[in-house]
């Protein structure tokens, strides 16, 4: 039996632009959540401690950073293999080739080669793929084979992405949907997409240790990866890593400000530590002037609460505005001047001011929508 905590993506200095004014906070998150992978590995007595690339946001962090990984990395009872990424590559530049990296105790140890590295204890052995640039449009993979009649367990570990339709680019390190078959491995450990996915049970991304913005789901995790033997299906087991909490929430304000605020107050009632979530609140639909007020309360009312950061981000339509450009086509077309007209006559019996106003809101959303 073979046991590994598998992680990548650390981004550790991470600019965090985005969430400036905390950017401090989600920086430091991320030391934390390195610490807690380490910690999981002590406590789970994995053999190894994989780092599948982009450990730091780039060759560029500062050597203080550059001490505070290593230390962390230095509590570690197991190996810790770090494989440079394409956010770290193997520069002349790079991080890896500082002082201060150099300095890490000797169970850390670099992936910079291609020759199989044997995990210390173990049947394993390690077949590395190590990025030299920030961008290729070669599978970082491609040069594995198969070695049949080995009783050794094979784990590659690899940054890029897996060649799946629509989620790769050509020059973003392609990788083949069957390299682990094609190259006889046991599992191979990706980095780089920060969500974690598992490609037919030997093929996985572990997913970034900490979130690094809203609506990344699968991240803030790790994988603990059990092989039995040669040829074994992998055993694959989530372990929850991530500091801080990224919520992102939606309002549609064209089913009423008020009861949406209400809707969202009682999603966040469960927040248990404030302080360490960050709120982005997106608005969608048509908003009735008194929406403003609505959204400002509530984005108040949540910063009181002491939420770490709260974003709103106003992606709804004013009605004023969508009557506005109602007048507008109606102008311009005979069929939307009439149904207009028809609407504002004296009501029927038996239709209410409620039905007539709904009627208007339904033309006014399909006209709308047609001439987008």
């Amino acid at each position: 039996m073979v046991r590994i905590l598998h992680s990548a993506d650390w981004q550790m200095g991470l600019r965090a632009q985005h969430v400036a004014e905390v950017a401090r906070e989600v920086r430091q998150a991320r030391l934390d959540a390195a610490r807690k992978v380490i910690l999981a590995a002590n406590d789970l007595l994995v053999d190894a401690v994989v780092l599948a690339g982009d450990v730091f946001e780039d060759n560029q962090v500062e050597n203080p950073l550059v001490h505070a990984v290593v230390a962390v990395l230095a509590q570690s009872r197991a190996p810790v293999y770090v494989l440079p990424g394409n956010h770290d590559a193997l520069t002349p530049d790079a991080v890896y080739r500082r002082a201060a990296w150099k300095e890490r105790p000797p169970h850390v140890r670099l992936l910079d080669g291609e020759a199989p590295v044997p995990i210390p204890g173990t049947s394993a052995v390690l077949l590395a793929a190590p990025l030299r640039q920030k961008k290729g449009m070669k599978d970082p993979t491609a040069e594995w084979r198969d070695v049949p009649g080995t009783d050794a367990i094979r784990i590659g570990v690899a940054h890029g992405s897996l060649r799946i339709e629509g989620r790769h680019a050509p020059d973003d390190f392609p990788i083949a949907m069957d390299a682990a078959t094609r190259a006889g491995l046991d599992y191979l450990a990706l980095g780089h997409w920060h969500g974690q996915y598992i490609h037919e049970g030997r093929t996985a991304y572990a997913g970034a240790h900490e979130p690094t913005k809203f609506g990344e789901e699968g991240s803030g995790q790790a994988l603990l990866v059990e092989l039995s033997a040669r040829g074994a299906t992998p055993r694959l087991t989530p372990v929850p890593t991530g500091a801080l909490t990224w919520r992102a929430e939606e309002l549609n304000l064209g089913l009423g400000a008020e009861a949406e605020a209400k809707r969202l107050r009682g999603l966040l009632s469960d927040v248990a530590v404030p302080s360490r979530t960050l709120v982005r609140l997106r608005t969608t639909g048509r908003a009735a002037v008194e929406a403003e007020a609505v959204v400002n309360s509530l984005e108040e009312g949540l910063r009181g609460r002491g939420f770490l950061h709260v974003k709103v981000e106003r992606q709804d339509t004013p009605e004023v505005q969508v009557e506005g450009r109602l007048a507008e086509i109606a102008r311009d077309s005979t069929l939307v001047s009439a149904l207009l007209e028809d609407l504002s006559r004296p009501l029927d019996p038996g239709v209410s001011e409620a039905g007539r106003l709904a009627a208007r809101r339904l033309l006014s959303d399909l006209v709308m929508e047609a001439w987008r």
